[in-house]
């Protein structure tokens, strides 16, 4: 009896203690990792700095061109004295092929379709914070699982090298337990290995380049992920995602650019004004036009890319639409699925793993159970809860991507604040 008193308080000693040992990573919230990531991650700066670079070029797209001012001085000498011609010249550019706003259009339309880009790239990228972050709890709650159990079966097998020696148990219950314990001590390492990778996973993508090399994921405020807004599990949500409205503006440029390119074919008049003085005394202003002779480069090829280029993004635009809608239908339908699995699970009245194998104790502390019963028994929480663990981060994974799917719900994310 006294070593079983012994292995009931080494097992309350395992409930209480900490599920890690050594210096605890900082823990962060869903919340506060969306604000780092918003502020911080590498990937997203780089859209951001993309949309930028569209924007600035579709601004430059708007100017007319530059004046050009010259000045010469040509001295002339010979026999018959020093002679000099003096010009100062005035000279502009005048696009009168409408060039100008085609350029303009078509830089505004690829600025807007970097603008819906970079949210389409804002959604993806929070998408894979939130599953980082789903995966770093699961691993934070599978490893205090398999943590509890080592240190049941340990106890255990000290126990039964006891008890084998006094002649209480047989062999073969004595090298079961040692099997099982080697086991979930396999399964203890295995679950340090993953709990280290899912929380640098997650530092990397809210603080890759500052901060700690390692982030522990709190608890979400609910088990399961709320009830999603009626009238939204439908195809219409692909109207509103940001990647068809991108390609749907880059279709718009690539019209502007073919719209560009036929205007370039018809020369630019550049018009020439100046004062011109010799050293005679003769002075005066004159007046000049320039206009190219589309002899030799008439852009017939650039035409021909202009309108390659036109019939690909629209045919881009008919693929992304399809794969938005494949996207949307997937995300519903395993989102749906979990949903159902995570609802027969709570109704099937199978009791708490933890509660089984609490009475599995008491009935072998009162001898009415086997060391080798107690630990299948130990055996059974394992698997329960691990499994229940695994559904639960799949169903967080499957709303949180249903979300992405959708644009968005009706309700924010910081208003459900479980997002």
């Amino acid at each position: 009896m006294i070593r079983i008193h012994i292995l009931l308080a080494a097992l309350v000693l395992t409930l209480a203690a900490p599920p890690l040992s050594g210096q605890q990573p900082p823990s962060v919230s869903l919340e506060d990792a969306l604000l780092r990531f918003a502020e911080r991650n590498l990937e997203l700066r780089l859209s951001r700095s993309l949309a930028d670079q569209a924007a600035g070029l579709a601004s430059q797209a708007e100017a007319f061109p530059n004046p050009s001012l010259n000045a010469t001085h040509e001295p002339l000498s010979g026999d018959a004295g020093s002679y000099s011609e003096t010009y100062l010249t005035a000279s502009q550019r005048f696009e009168i092929s409408g060039a100008r706003s085609a350029r303009s259009e078509a830089g505004e339309r690829r600025s807007q379709a970097a603008a819906h880009q970079l949210r389409a790239d804002s959604l993806r990228l929070a998408f894979d914070v939130k599953r980082a972050y789903v995966q770093a709890l699961l691993a934070q709650e599978r490893h205090a699982v398999t943590e509890r159990i080592v240190e049941i079966f340990r106890e255990a097998a000290r126990s039964a090298t006891e008890r084998y020696e006094s002649g209480d148990v047989s062999r073969y219950a004595l090298q079961r337990i040692r099997v099982e314990r080697a086991r979930y001590e396999t399964l203890l390492a295995d679950a340090d290995l993953g709990i280290g990778s899912a929380q640098r996973t997650l530092a990397l993508l809210i603080a890759p380049a500052e901060g700690p090399a390692r982030l522990a994921a709190a608890p979400l405020p609910t088990q399961t992920p709320t009830e999603v807004p009626e009238g939204t599990l439908n195809l219409t949500a692909v109207e509103g995602r940001a990647e068809l409205a991108a390609a749907r503006a880059a279709v718009d440029a690539e019209v502007a650019q073919a719209r560009l390119t036929r205007a370039e074919r018809i020369p630019d008049v550049t018009a020439t004004a100046g004062f011109k003085r010799q050293s005679d005394g003769r002075r005066g202003a004159f007046l000049g036009l320039s206009l190219p002779v589309p002899l030799f480069d008439r852009g017939t090829g650039a035409v021909e890319a202009a309108t390659a280029g036109l019939r690909a993004a629209e045919e881009r635009l008919v693929l992304t639409r399809r794969q938005l809608e494949n996207d949307v239908l997937r995300a519903i339908e395993s989102y749906e699925t979990f949903q159902r699995r995570s609802q027969l699970l709570s109704e099937d009245d199978m009791g708490d793993p933890d509660d089984l194998l609490d009475m599995a104790l008491v009935a072998y502390a009162e001898g009415e159970m086997e060391l080798v019963e107690l630990l299948d028994a130990a055996d059974a929480l394992h698997e329960a809860r691990t499994a229940e663990l695994s559904l639960r981060a799949a169903f967080w994974t499957a709303y949180f991507d249903l979300e992405r799917a959708l644009g968005g719900f009706a309700v924010t994310p910081s208003q459900e604040g479980v997002q």
